[in-house]
């Protein structure tokens, strides 16, 4: 939809709004706003996370329950609301969820043709890591090696007054970055 009214005129209220999606949906809310004739926008990120069967990619909302749409909500919320997969049209502030164009802007801009982010998320040598698991839950760690076949690595670290290398299980460390915040670069 274009934001024109029926007199032709451009709706004043045409923005992009903040909508809420159906858990694990609002890429299908999105496309089926777009076969409605709107502009949608579902950001999404893509990350590898260790499962049983290895490393697998998953790809999730960059804001889970949350997709855009920009429409009049003067003319065009009831159409928008009753949109299969869309739970609600958020309304919260003075101007019924609208998002300024430029962060709907930022945000296309940092995705490819698929509204994806495609994010790095295995630990490599060099990385620094948190050991979040055991009796040395808490202490920083530098990835040494990682271990082929299997899901561990051997990591250096500060114990008893000298520098260890000892191995453990890649699920018992915490690398700093995280899939959904190193999505977006950072603009300082």
């Amino acid at each position: 939809m274009s934001g024109e009214t029926h007199d032709g005129s451009v709706a004043d209220d045409f923005k992009w709004r903040c909508l809420r999606g159906k858990p694990k949906a609002e890429h299908l809310a999105a496309n089926h706003l777009r076969k409605a004739g709107y502009e949608a926008f579902c950001p999404r990120v893509r990350h590898q996370k260790n499962t049983v069967r290895g490393a697998v990619w998953f790809v999730e909302p960059l804001f889970p329950g949350y997709l855009f749409a920009r429409f009049s909500i003067k003319e065009n919320l009831r159409h928008v609301a009753t949109t299969p997969f869309v739970s609600q049209v958020m309304t919260f502030m003075h101007d019924a969820g609208a998002v300024a164009d430029g962060i709907v802007e930022g945000l296309r801009a940092e995705v490819d043709a698929k509204e994806i982010i495609t994010v790095e998320t295995l630990i490599r040598a060099g990385d620094e890591v948190e050991i979040v698991a055991g009796p040395l839950r808490g202490t920083g760690a530098t990835v040494v090696t990682l271990l082929p076949g299997q899901e561990r690595v051997r990591i250096l670290l500060e114990f008893i007054g000298g520098m260890r290398e000892i191995e453990v299980s890649l699920l018992d460390l915490l690398a700093p970055r995280d899939a959904r915040s190193t999505a977006l670069p950072r603009r300082d």
